[in-house]
């Protein structure tokens, strides 16, 4: 599990503070277990995708193949794609505690977003510019018919949160903001990559050999810290109704996976691929409802 260091430092002590400083300065009248809920929508972003093998082929679309084939000058390849995300689902359950204005509390919550690729770039793997397809040359007319697409993306998070309550501010209306810390499983689901050659001016010519297809699910466990702030309502001394606001930031989500069909297969059944997902900033607003049960 990947995450920044000086962060999970950061969100350490200021959830320490909290719970020392609520223990310390806790008044009688407002304490107590609560259990709640929330549901609401949820926004995926700054999430990018890198990743690399080390295929050797030089493929027949390429205007470099002297022969398509294996060649001692690639070393691999290196891709990249940005990833753009549609509005998605949230929802959290949480059980906690009141210590007067302070809130001790864990909760299990998952997210879901729709999520598209968008390529960007590909290089050998030593970083040298891969050599564009070249269809439209008198002496190459192979096309490559390549399709990539992921489907959603799924994160679910246990964290143990801290919070504080401004509960002098307004008679019924609680405002509050809070931290949190723990670790989320990611799964990006739908993720397919595939790619067919073909020479539209030749169609007897069998160029099955280099055609590549990979189906897999994605996941991975990172820490997550996440960012609080909400108003609660007081609709009956028991139940709360309110409006909370959860920033999240999460590791780097890593995978290894393998192909399906690839032309590399002849030399390594297992072949490889390997791609980093940068750690998904999300953002979600939800309605909760909240009650409590005294001591």
């Amino acid at each position: 599990m990947k995450f920044s260091r000086v962060r999970l430092g950061i969100v350490g002590a200021i959830m320490m503070g909290f719970i020392a400083s609520g223990e310390a300065g806790a008044e009688s009248g407002r304490s107590g277990w609560y259990i709640g809920g929330g549901i609401g929508a949820n926004w995926t972003y700054q999430m990018d995708q890198v990743g690399w093998n080390r295929d050797i082929y030089c493929y027949p679309d390429s205007s470099a193949c002297a022969m398509p084939g294996p060649s001692a000058d690639i070393p691999g390849y290196r891709w990249a794609y940005n990833i753009d995300s549609d509005a998605g689902s949230a929802f959290e359950i949480a059980v906690g505690r009141m210590f007067n204005r302070w809130r001790l509390e864990f909760s299990a919550a998952q997210r879901n977003n729709a999520i598209e690729q968008k390529f960007k770039s590909i290089t050998y793997l030593d970083g040298r510019s891969a050599p564009a397809p070249a269809p439209d040359s008198p002496s190459n007319n192979v096309t490559s018919n390549a399709m990539s697409r992921i489907d959603d993306l799924t994160t679910r998070t246990l964290s143990v949160n801290a919070y504080y309550d401004f509960t002098d501010v307004f008679e019924r209306i609680t405002p509050y903001v809070g931290i949190g810390l723990g670790v989320a499983f990611v799964e990006i689901s739908g993720v397919h990559f595939s790619t067919r050659y073909e020479d539209p001016e030749d169609p007897a010519r069998d160029l099955s050999a280099f055609d590549s297809t990979q189906d897999a699910d994605l996941s991975d466990t990172v820490f997550v810290g996440n960012f609080y702030a909400g108003t609660d309502y007081s609709l009956t001394d028991e139940t709360l109704l309110g409006v909370k606001l959860t920033y999240s930031m999460m590791g780097d989500v890593e995978h290894t996976g393998t192909y399906s069909k690839h032309p590399m297969h002849a030399q390594d059944p297992a072949f490889p691929n390997h791609n980093t997902f940068s750690g998904p900033r999300q953002l979600s607003v939800m309605f909760t409802v909240k009650y409590l049960f005294g001591d």
